[in-house]
């Protein structure tokens, strides 16, 4: 198994806040749970393709797929309606894109475009076949509350290339 580098300097914040960014420019809206999707399927293809993480927080296998529950706490507000451009918190382009060297940016940017078509609900039910989810809610009803992590090494063995 290869190394995982595990010193990022992003936070899932980060990654969901880049992800609105690009969603205002496009007429795009993201609620909640597809925000959790979307960070999810960006921390495992960069998890994958780079063997590094991309940000520092645990990913937990809740009912309706990956949650970084950090994450889950500050959009937990809005429900389950879109995300408002206010959460960005920043004024200018540059305050919120100067966390992200050029490779992860390309990587936000190729996964974005990959699901962000897709409703929350195809994308978790995309997520329901992920087997590193799947793994991490053996045991457990479909609808039992749960905080069991979903282990890196289980990522890599799904999205390694």
């Amino acid at each position: 198994m290869p190394t995982v580098q595990t010193s990022p300097v992003l936070s899932a914040s980060d990654v969901a806040k880049y992800y609105l960014y690009r969603a205002s420019l496009d007429g795009d809206v993201i609620t909640p749970l597809k925000m959790q999707k979307l960070v999810y399927f960006a921390y495992a293809e960069t998890l994958g393709k780079k063997k590094k993480r991309l940000f520092t927080e645990e990913i937990e296998a809740w009912p309706l797929g990956p949650v970084v529950p950090e994450l889950y706490e500050e959009l937990k507000k809005y429900g389950s309606s879109p995300i408002p451009i206010e959460y960005l918190g920043v004024k200018k382009e540059e305050d919120l894109t100067k966390k992200f060297n050029k490779a992860t940016k390309q990587t936000l940017d190729k996964t974005y475009e990959k699901y962000i078509i897709k409703s929350a609900f195809e994308l978790v039910a995309l997520i329901h076949e992920d087997a590193a989810w799947k793994k991490a809610r053996e045991g457990l009803s479909p609808d039992e509350s749960s905080n069991k992590k979903i282990p890196d090494s289980d990522i890599l063995k799904e999205y390694s290339i």
